[in-house]
């Protein structure tokens, strides 16, 4: 059954990889037009567009080689494998996303008190080209929920409402003639992005200091791993995320009955239970006698009454 689990794993892993591959080819060719066509028309807006596309190329490949590296085996260095590969793509990614927003609004501001003349029809018609490559890029990504191919689709996402709103501004340069539209667009779409890399980079960092994954109540976890009769108590709980998919947990249990056959019993309902409430899939349990006491400093650490 495990081995089966793993070929799926791989099989979807080949999809993703060969999704991420025509993405890439994608948004080189349209980072090249939209460089030509930012430098001819002379628009803030759509040198930012491939800018964004350009870090896109970058946050694609290491997206790439994250998938690859997930589905290495453990090794006796490596007991948990390469499953943060993911966390650093998408911190990375987030972190380049970041960087290049934050270009776009110094540039932007820049461009607020004197705008220069900015050709809006060339604008809006390599800016098109930009809306369709990153929604055909963005739709291939979708549904996937690890943070490693979000971080990506969120990329192309962005990309393709940046390269929209560089649409519509060039549209109503050139019906008024107003180039100030070029950098407030620019403004407000680099905020825009800046929210949601913040988003991605918060999820990480979360993952990486091995905080309580996101969706998991500590509480309500103690509280289901204690109503199992033969519990007496909890305590040392941790629960932490080895990926942004696959959750761990470690636990001291108090039990009432030293009952060998029956310990077992109950320690693989409980990893049932949790597999099933809380999606915990790796859960390692020290049992010990009820009402004995533990000398460890992190047993200090429990769960709700």
């Amino acid at each position: 059954m495990a081995s089966g689990h793993r070929h799926l794993q791989h099989d979807e892993a080949r999809t993703r990889r060969a999704r991420l591959a025509l993405a890439i080819g994608l948004n080189i060719g349209i980072a090249a037009l939209q460089i030509a066509g930012g430098l001819f028309a002379n628009s803030l807006g759509l040198l930012s567009d491939a800018a964004h596309n350009s870090s896109d190329v970058i946050a694609l490949v290491v997206s790439y080689v994250a998938l690859r590296l997930i589905l290495l085996p453990a090794t006796p260095r490596r007991t948990f494998a390469y499953r943060r590969a993911e966390v650093l793509a998408a911190l990375f990614n987030a972190s380049a996303l970041l960087a290049v927003s934050g270009w776009v609004l110094y540039t932007a501001v820049g461009r607020l008190a004197d705008p220069p003349e900015v050709l809006g029809g060339w604008v809006a018609l390599f800016a098109g080209a930009g809306v369709l490559a990153n929604g055909v890029s963005a739709f291939l990504l979708h549904g996937y929920h690890d943070l490693n191919t979000r971080a990506a689709y969120l990329h192309l996402l962005a990309d393709a409402a940046f390269s929209l709103g560089v649409l519509l501004g060039g549209a109503l340069i050139a019906l008024s003639g107003w180039s100030l539209i070029d950098p407030l667009i620019s403004l407000l779409l680099a905020a825009w992005m800046i929210w949601e890399s913040l988003r991605v980079v918060r999820s990480s960092v979360n993952i990486l200091m091995e905080a309580t994954p996101e969706g998991i109540d500590y509480q309500d976890l103690a509280n289901a791993i204690r109503a199992h009769r033969g519990i007496a108590g909890v305590h040392d709980l941790h629960v932490w995320a080895l990926s942004s998919t696959e959750f761990a947990l470690s636990a001291h249990l108090e039990v009432e009955n030293g009952d060998l056959p029956l310990l077992h019993d109950l320690t693989a309902t409980i990893k049932r239970d949790l597999a099933g409430d809380f999606g915990i899939t790796h859960v390692t349990f020290e049992l010990e006698p009820a009402g004995a006491v533990c000398d460890d400093p992190p047993c200090e650490i429990v769960g709700a009454d």
